[in-house]
Formats: C-alpha cells, sequence, structure tokens
C-alpha cells in the first residue's frame, strides 16, 4: 500500500476545506444572500459524494461498487446540470462529487479495493 488516504480522512479533509471556503459560517448563509460561493460548493459536493458512500458501505456492500454506482449517478446529474445551463454553484457541487469519487476510485483500482 503506498499510503492512501481511507475514507474517513478523506471526508474529513473535504470537510476541513469546507470550512475553509466558508470561514466558518453555514454554507446557507452566503446561498440565502444570493452570493455565488462556487469553491465552497465544489468542497460540500466532495465531502456529500463521500460520506454517500460511508453511509452506503455500512450496510456491508463492497466500496469499490458503492463508489462506481455513487460516480455514475453524480455523473449523470452533472450531466444534465450543464445541458441545461444550470447555475455556476449547482455544477460546481456536483462536479466536486464527482471528483472526489473519481478520485476515490482510482486510489481504490491503484490499492486493490480498500481505502
Amino acid at each position: 500500500m503506498s499510503g492512501a488516504p481511507s475514507l474517513a480522512e478523506l471526508i474529513a479533509e473535504a470537510a476541513n476545506l469546507m470550512q475553509e471556503r466558508s470561514g466558518g459560517q453555514a454554507v446557507c448563509t452566503f446561498t440565502k444572500a444570493g452570493q455565488a460561493v462556487t469553491g465552497l460548493k465544489y468542497a460540500e459536493g466532495r465531502w456529500a459524494a463521500l460520506r454517500e458512500v460511508q453511509h452506503n458501505t455500512r450496510s456491508g456492500a463492497e466500496l469499490a461498487e458503492v463508489v462506481a454506482t455513487a460516480a455514475a449517478a453524480w455523473g449523470t446529474h452533472l450531466d444534465r446540470l450543464q445541458a441545461r445551463s444550470a447555475g455556476a454553484d449547482w455544477i460546481a457541487y456536483r462536479s466536486g462529487g464527482t471528483d472526489a469519487l473519481t478520485e476515490l476510485s482510482e486510489t481504490l483500482r491503484h490499492e486493490g479495493g480498500a481505502a
């Protein structure tokens, strides 16, 4: 193993990134004010996608399978948002999640399935 971060560590990194980008304020504070916060939404998407994987693996499902299913769903949703020219925050959110799942999938492939 190359010492790749665990799923829990990736979630913690995503949470820290959200915290840094929000300055400790709730995400809804920015969105309710009508401010575009693509960097923050990207970080939130990373966190949300990884938490979804964590939640879905608690039932005993294989991590690689859960990641592949989530990546397909997040990617499809991102494609739909882009096709209809959705707002930048929504695209950033789904892009963050899609990127996190792609990175996790690549790590699992290189590590032999465990993260």
